[in-house]
């Protein structure tokens, strides 16, 4: 783990945590998604944060033209690796002190919403799917149908692709202000600020700007991390969150 890059936004009562390559990939898809040495690689990180593996659900997202990205699943301890290989979810939610939220990333964003006045813990993983499909608004609509406010609740993202390196050949969502002055075109591609768009999302939402906390930590140019737009195709970091 990167000391400097680890979350520091949060209260006491939340155990978090971003690998990086020294701790070794977490998920690699050219092997079984739990593929033993991969499994050996989780079990390390976790210990070092304090937290069991087996107490920790790890979300498996799921891609797909049947997919809406915006999946919402509600975990409990029977959820977590001890019992299941996993959930699949674009968002994990838990009441649960005890549940771990695992998410393997690469320059995606992934993102950890906090209550800790109604003790309610998400991770969201935004990549350009689940962005293009608003996530972060339906979030902020499950924690308050839960009975969360949203100037309560804290996020905080993780390294990802930033605005200079996450390219696309299209992008068709030039005619929409949300996205105004958080993409760019150079030559034939786009280059799209996903952190800064879904920060947009949570404010629209509610959530309050001085309770988000983004990281700039560039997953492309930072060879501490893996990254699939930089050739890392199986590599992943992880991120991690859990109510103590």
């Amino acid at each position: 783990m990167v000391h400097a890059d680890q979350p520091t936004c949060f209260p006491r009562g939340l155990r978090t945590a971003v690998s990086s390559k020294d701790d070794g990939t977490m998920l690699d898809r050219t092997q079984d998604f739990h593929a033993e040495a991969v499994v050996r690689n989780r079990l390390a990180f976790c210990r070092q944060v304090g937290v069991g593996y087996e107490q920790c659900v790890y979300q498996k997202v799921q891609y797909g033209s049947d997919q809406t990205y915006t999946v919402v699943t509600e975990v409990v301890p029977d959820d977590a690796s001890k019992h299941t290989p996993g959930v699949a979810a674009d968002m994990l939610f838990t009441d649960r002190p005890g549940v771990g939220l695992f998410l393997p990333v690469a320059d995606c964003v992934a993102t950890i919403m906090y209550d800790p006045k109604r003790r309610y813990l998400a991770m969201l993983h935004l990549g350009r799917h689940s962005t293009y499909a608003d996530l972060p608004t339906c979030a902020t609509r499950y924690f308050s149908e839960k009975g969360s406010r949203s100037e309560d609740v804290i996020v905080w993202m993780s390294p990802h692709a930033g605005p200079a390196s996450y390219s696309l050949a299209w992008f068709d969502r030039q005619d929409d202000p949300t996205w105004s002055g958080l993409y760019a075109r150079h030559g034939s591609g786009y280059y799209l600020d996903l952190a800064g768009y879904n920060q947009r999302r949570l404010i629209a939402a509610g959530v309050l700007s001085h309770n988000i906390t983004v990281s700039y930590v560039d997953t492309v140019t930072n060879n501490q991390y893996f990254s699939h737009s930089s050739g890392d195709v199986g590599g992943r970091i992880a991120v991690l969150a859990m109510m103590t």
